[in-house]
């Protein structure tokens, strides 16, 4: 399992990411768009390069150092840090977490989720270029119609 430790150069920050976290944070800096399940090897192989360009979330300085989690990395906290709620971000309490070693959610969202309150925000993305995709209300008269266009100015048929 892919675990590595994230830290800031400008302030204390640091956090153990597993391979869920470090997939998040390389998509808010632009790569593994249109991959939905990436290979351990692809993942540390892009942390390397562009962990100089992910944004430190307490100092919002960037630029954090990507290093190799030690087998003793189990202390409370960071092991807390490690596993954070894909919706919200916040860590998962233990107790959730022991009950469901893979779940990825919080409570609080995953109640949200079952009751229908969350948005789903899974993105989608052009097969043409990997732009966002955005749905639009299409100008005419009656119904009204929505339509798929392409950020990045392609053609989706």
């Amino acid at each position: 399992m892919l675990r590595k430790i994230l830290s800031c150069k400008s302030c204390s920050y640091r956090t153990v990411a597993g391979l869920d976290d470090l997939v998040a944070r390389l998509r808010l800096v632009g790569q593994l768009r249109r991959d939905k399940d990436p290979d351990e090897g692809i993942v540390a192989a892009l942390l390397a390069e562009y962990a100089a360009l992910m944004t430190c979330p307490t100092c919002k300085a960037i630029g954090l150092q990507a290093s190799d989690a030690d087998d003793d990395w189990q202390d409370e906290d960071d092991w807390q840090a490690a596993v954070l709620c894909e919706v919200c971000r916040k860590p998962i309490d233990p107790e959730r977490l022991e009950f469901l070693p893979d779940t990825k959610r919080c409570t609080e969202c995953q109640h949200k989720t079952e009751a229908g309150t969350l948005p789903d925000d899974d993105p989608e993305f052009c097969p043409r270029c990997g732009a966002l995709i955005e749905i639009r209300v299409s100008r005419g008269s009656g119904l009204t119609r929505y339509k798929r266009f392409c950020t990045g100015g392609c053609v989706i048929r």
